[in-house]
């Protein structure tokens, strides 16, 4: 007796169909974990899928999620160094762009980001910084 597969036979059609709907957003931690679970839960349980093709999968997470905790570490090190030095930065305030210039006195980081204190006066992010002096 034969026994069909329910849904796709391809495990790896539910992600590449996933992926494809993403208008070319990038895919997040978050999102890649759901596309793996609903990889594996979607499988042909007579045909599963290769078991080096899923630490693959699980290799890749890993790199990606260890290259974005460096690049977070870079930033607040590349943040942290800023104290004390001048700063140019461009503020937009009621639409009109313009540059603000002082002293990096304190450095926060939280959920939305890295924030530097500019002459304890004006908090700016680290993206608005256009240049940095002594």
């Amino acid at each position: 007796m034969a026994v069909s597969a329910l849904g796709t036979t391809d495990p790896t059609a539910a992600v590449t169909s996933a992926v494809q709907q993403t208008n070319g957003n990038q895919l997040g931690q978050q999102e890649f974990l759901k596309l793996l679970v609903t990889q594996l839960t979607n499988q042909d349980p007579l045909n599963p899928q290769d078991q080096s093709q899923f630490l693959a999968q699980l290799a890749q997470f890993s790199t990606v999620e260890g290259v974005n905790n460096v690049a977070a570490s870079q930033s607040k090190l590349q943040a942290a160094n800023l104290l004390g030095k001048n700063v140019d930065a461009e503020i937009v305030t009621n639409n009109v762009p313009s540059v603000l210039s002082g002293q990096v006195t304190a450095v926060r980081y939280d959920t939305s980001g890295i924030h530097l204190n500019i002459d304890n006066k004006t908090e700016i992010t680290l993206d608005q910084v256009q240049q940095v002096r002594n």
